[in-house]
């Protein structure tokens, strides 16, 4: 579904917002990525909400999704009708409350909104890196907020929270810098990626190079492959709904009512105009190249890398958790959610689960948001009783 809904003021938005930047690293001292290879410089787009308390440790960390970005709340315009993916959540008296609360949103390393990615310049040849942009992890994408929070003056994260490969992050998080997370908040995620969604993602990755715009990721200053990134997106959003709700959406409704479906052959279902819009609207806002290094790097997505098992890794998470799931969730299924969740509890680890009631699948995140708001109120009460 659309990353920013269309919100209703109730008053408490945290209004007008602009993008930051913060840039690191040189050719002398780069960024050192996980598989050793470097990135002379990093740049990092984010957004604040609130305020750093004097002792820095009333930070709400959000993570975000596959072609999200740093916009999760307020609007960048007055006359904007559209608010931040998450706004409902974020703001004055909301759950993630910023007069309480320093809420922070960076956009992740290899992404096109703002952050280092394959659409930047790369110093070295003053040119795109395209394909040239080295393979990047999860890892390497919290390793690069971890820079973003010491140059804020972050001391600790209250809690971390993510849906999809933001969940990821919030996982990894509480995995490499276990003494600075008290909280995690995983949704519709996992420890590391299925084998069923390394699949699509492959069938995603393989739409956009087939495109002959593509050109092996040269295509910057020429065609783009838009018709490649907009079949990708379309696979990618049949993942993101269920059966019931694609058929309560849809059915077998024709795209133009008017028109009788058997009149013409090309004459499309409405499910067919819908997935195809999708596709449409990510072309106008993402790099197709990004694409395929984000999805690479969730399909490479595994906290226990590195480690003996994935019980060592889970055992250096010191942070309270809530894992939730969504009933109707074909990409993250709930039962691997709740799995994960008894795996921490064996292990001693104060761990919580949750699962949001919904038909509309991996996209229930984003759409039914409000639906969240009483177990992560919940959670947060308890973690200051905790603390008390």
């Amino acid at each position: 579904m659309a990353e920013a809904m269309l919100a209703q003021d109730d008053g408490r938005s945290v209004g007008i917002v602009e993008r930051q930047f913060f840039t690191f690293g040189s050719e002398e001292e780069p960024f050192v990525l996980e598989n050793r290879q470097t990135l002379p410089e990093v740049t990092t787009c984010y957004e604040m909400y609130g305020a750093l308390n004097a002792a820095a440790d009333n930070v709400i960390l959000i993570t975000h999704g596959l072609t999200g970005s740093s916009h999760a709340a307020g609007r960048y315009r007055p006359d904007s009708p559209y608010a931040g993916y998450w706004d409902p959540l974020i703001g004055p008296g909301k759950v993630f409350d910023t007069e309480r609360y320093c809420v922070i949103a960076p956009n992740a390393l290899g992404g096109c909104r703002g952050s280092t990615g394959p659409a930047s310049i790369n110093p070295r040849t003053g040119r795109e890196y395209g394909l040239e942009f080295p393979i990047i992890t999860i890892r390497d994408m919290v390793r690069v907020q971890k820079r973003l929070m010491e140059h804020l003056g972050v001391q600790r994260l209250r809690l971390v929270v993510g849906g999809s490969m933001g969940g990821m992050q919030a996982l990894e998080w509480a995995v490499t810098y276990p003494e600075m997370v008290d909280s995690i908040c995983p949704i519709a995620s996992s420890a590391r990626n299925s084998a069923q969604a390394i699949a699509f993602n492959e069938c995603m990755r393989r739409a956009i190079m087939l495109d002959p715009n593509w050109n092996r990721g040269e295509y910057y200053g020429g065609p783009k492959p838009a018709g490649g990134l907009a079949l990708a997106r379309m696979i990618g959003t049949i993942t993101y709904l269920s059966d019931s709700i694609m058929e309560e959406m849809f059915g077998r409704k024709p795209a133009m009512e008017e028109t009788p479906l058997e009149h013409e052959l090309h004459r499309r279902f409405d499910v067919e105009r819908y997935l195809h819009d999708e596709g449409e609207k990510l072309v106008r806002r993402f790099d197709a190249n990004s694409y395929l290094y984000v999805t690479r790097a969730i399909d490479m997505h595994d906290i226990s890398r590195g480690y003996a098992s994935l019980e060592e890794a889970y055992r250096r998470i010191q942070a309270k958790v809530l894992l939730i799931g969504i009933r109707s969730d074909i990409l993250f299924y709930p039962h691997r959610i709740r799995e994960m969740h008894e795996s921490l509890r064996r292990l001693g680890i104060a761990s919580a689960y949750w699962e949001m009631d919904s038909d509309y699948g991996h996209d229930a995140f984003l759409v039914e948001q409000e639906k969240m708001i009483p177990p992560l109120r919940e959670f947060l009460a308890s973690l200051d009783a905790g603390q008390a």
